[in-house]
């Protein structure tokens, strides 16, 4: 009797533990995974050097596979991406001076957007590249402030 109890909590944990996975084929719209905001980690791969800050993603209004990243790179660049699966594709744009081209992709829980890209000022010898990891923003504590959020 003690081996069916056992069996079952099991197979209840294992059941509780599937439906805390995100899977994007479950949503209606998979932009749903990434229409959001998110607090943004830069990595400048050159230099090493770090910086973060907010970006908001939200949908395309006129092609169901693109999302609009709104705060790309930290300067309120609004940058399309599209959408298959848990891939990311920043087809090459020119905005604003800047050309911007790279890719990446959503984690398998549907938290976090890691993306790769480079960007062109037309300025040095050849464009720079970036990782940005793209996190759920932290919720700070009442009475205290997140010091990144600020």
């Amino acid at each position: 009797m003690k081996k069916i109890k056992f069996i079952f909590a099991l197979l209840f944990v294992g059941a509780l533990l599937q439906s805390c996975t995100g899977d994007i084929e479950d949503l209606a719209d998979p932009r749903d995974a990434v229409a959001k905001k998110f607090r943004v980690l830069e990595t400048n791969k050159d230099d090493n050097s770090e910086r973060s800050y907010d970006d908001n993603i939200s949908k395309d209004a006129n092609d169901k596979t693109v999302v609009i990243f709104n705060n790309f790179h930290d300067e309120g660049l609004k940058v399309k991406a599209s959408l298959a699966g848990t891939i990311i594709t920043i087809s090459q744009q020119e905005i604003e001076g800047l050309k911007v081209v790279g890719g990446g992709s959503i984690s398998t829980n549907l938290k976090e957007v890691t993306l790769n890209y480079t960007v062109d000022d037309g300025t040095t010898e050849k464009p720079v590249a970036f990782e940005a990891v793209y996190s759920p923003p932290t919720v700070a504590k009442k009475g205290k402030k997140d010091k990144n959020l600020q």
